[in-house]
């Protein structure tokens, strides 16, 4: 009975953390980057700027569209990165072959064949967590935003930690395209 009881409760405790949603914010010290949150746009994942975001009218209508107008994700039992969002299919973030952090659109989910979808890690912490990738992360200045991408895409980039901090829900209907 015990041993049921405590498989049942690390069960659950385990689909919950697979369940969890985070924001991510850059530790680079001394640099522009410094504590930038993680954002989404237009297809694309960058450090600064704004996320941007969508929720169709009649979701809208029905008080169904997160209030958060942020960016945050939750880490796939598989080492992937999906986008935290409520629209039907979901979001999956990934590597271009390029190297450039990118995310599918809203309800298809087609990845790209020369992607890289998994290779993620996300440790909590008390106060900030830790996202990694396998390659490392870096961040290409254009114009007020860093774009993200894997490894050491370009030499003229900054390499980055991603802290994480928790998140209860997610933030966005869908990341625009």
């Amino acid at each position: 009975m015990k041993t049921s009881m405590a498989l049942t409760l690390l069960s659950t405790s385990l689909a919950t953390a697979a369940q969890s949603y985070f924001g991510v914010v850059a530790d680079r010290s001394g640099s522009a980057i410094q504590y930038m949150t993680m954002n989404a746009g237009a297809g694309r994942i960058y450090l600064g700027g704004a996320p941007m975001t969508s929720c169709p009218d009649n979701i809208a209508a029905a008080g169904g569209c997160p209030a958060d107008n942020s960016t945050n994700f939750m880490l796939g039992e598989a080492g992937q990165l999906e986008m935290g969002v409520d629209v039907p299919g979901g979001q999956t973030a990934y590597f271009t072959a390029c190297g450039e952090l990118s995310y599918t659109v809203p309800h298809a989910n087609d990845i790209p064949e020369d992607a890289t979808v998994t290779g993620w890690t996300m440790t909590p912490g008390a106060s900030f967590g830790s996202l990694s990738y396998t390659e490392g992360l870096t961040a290409c200045q254009d114009g007020d935003v860093y774009y993200v991408y894997s490894g050491d895409a370009r030499p003229d980039c900054l390499s980055f930690n991603a802290l994480t901090v928790a998140d209860d829900a997610p933030a966005a209907w869908e990341y625009t395209y």
